[in-house]
């Protein structure tokens, strides 16, 4: 009986029909299926309006960035660090009319640079190495217009790499080097080399470039392109000269290297050269010496800083003491936990003037010693015999 029953009930169940009331398809659906596709098309037509007016909008502002661009008003980038503005083309193109070819030679050598007027009764600026190996040289000077002048040395330094040579010329174009510009990492500049060539780059950083057993000239690092004859040419940032180009590195594990005289160390040179025809107040403080860096004192159990291999003596602390072994530690009360806080201290000096040293002695003991700076002497690659 139970079971029975509950067959019963479970067959009545499924044979149960909905009331008429009960509507699961009817006329009334049909109309919201319209009213759907209704909906659907209204949609529709509201997207297309919004398609059409972002066009419009895209339209104008791509026109807005078109005429940015042709007026030199670059769009900003905040991630972009620069503290000079795009160079115009005719800044540029008076910077070339005062850039000139040179060649100098002899019998048995050429070489070719560039270099650039300074002064519109041509005196020039250019590269000192440019002589090496030419001896008693002849040096011509052709300009823009394809004139060509015979020039007269007048004075150079090797560790600077820059020399000054005069031509026989009166109301010449010539631009002069601007040192109140303050280059940063990431700034674009214009390299002009030999009949105008131009090549871009940017500023990497500021380094002490070794040039010979010294590291005196702090240098600017760039990737600019210098090309056979381009030495001595301007470098140029927001329509001014701002160094001088000087040379490249030469590598299998190097690319686009090369380094520039900053304006400011042209300037102080160039008046030198042409008043005594080198160097007069370059400083050192007259010792040969070798950097330990904090790592390898760490690995080494030893202190960083200075370490003095030779006291040459002119040096100021000749005869006071201090020998080879002892580490310089601090200059003017700065920590030397960087070879550079020491050069780019001497680099704001002038030989005759004094800097403070604290040197770390052999026995452990720590002596402070006030130093006058001498002068790094001056020598060029020119001769005249």
């Amino acid at each position: 009986m139970t079971q029975n029953s509950n067959f019963e009930n479970i067959s009545s169940f499924s044979s149960i029909k909905k009331p008429l009331n009960d509507k699961t398809i009817s006329f009334p659906a049909q109309k919201r299926t319209a009213a759907s596709r209704m909906r659907l098309f209204i949609y529709f037509f509201i997207l297309m309006i919004l398609s059409f007016l972002f066009l419009i909008v895209g339209y104008q502002l791509s026109s807005i960035n078109y005429e940015m661009r042709n007026n030199n008003e670059p769009i900003s980038n905040a991630n972009v660090i620069t503290s000079v503005n795009k160079i115009s083309k005719q800044e540029l193109t008076d910077i070339i009319k005062a850039t000139v070819s040179i060649s100098v030679f002899n019998n048995e050598y050429l070489s070719e640079a560039t270099g650039v007027i300074i002064s519109s009764n041509g005196y020039i600026v250019t590269n000192d190495h440019i002589y090496q190996d030419v001896k008693a040289p002849t040096i011509l000077v052709f300009d823009q217009n394809g004139n060509q002048y015979k020039a007269e040395y007048i004075g150079g330094d090797s560790k600077y790499d820059i020399s000054v040579i005069k031509i026989s010329a009166e109301n010449l174009p010539f631009c002069q080097f601007d040192d109140t510009i303050e280059l940063k990492k990431g700034d674009e500049i214009y390299s002009i080399g030999r009949q105008g060539s131009v090549t871009k780059g940017i500023v990497s950083e500021y380094v002490f470039e070794t040039n010979g057993n010294s590291k005196s000239v702090k240098m600017i690092r760039t990737d600019c392109s210098v090309n056979p004859g381009d030495s001595g040419g301007p470098v140029v940032a927001d329509g001014k000269i701002i160094a001088l180009n000087c040379s490249k590195t030469v590598a299998l594990d190097v690319e686009g290297m090369s380094y520039l005289l900053p304006a400011k160390t042209v300037n102080k040179a160039v008046n030198q050269l042409i008043q005594h025809g080198k160097i007069t107040d370059r400083p050192a403080l007259g010792i040969s010496y070798n950097y330990i860096s904090p790592v390898y004192a760490i690995q080494n159990n030893c202190i960083s800083g200075i370490r003095i291999d030779l006291i040459n003596s002119n040096s100021d602390l000749y005869g006071k003491d201090f020998i080879c072994g002892d580490v310089i530690i601090a200059i003017n009360g700065k920590e030397i936990n960087r070879e550079e806080v020491m050069l780019d201290c001497l680099a704001n000096c002038s030989a005759g003037e004094t800097v403070e040293l604290t040197i770390r002695k052999i026995n452990g003991t720590d002596r402070d010693v006030t130093v006058t700076l001498i002068t790094d002497s001056s020598i060029s690659s020119y001769s005249s015999e």
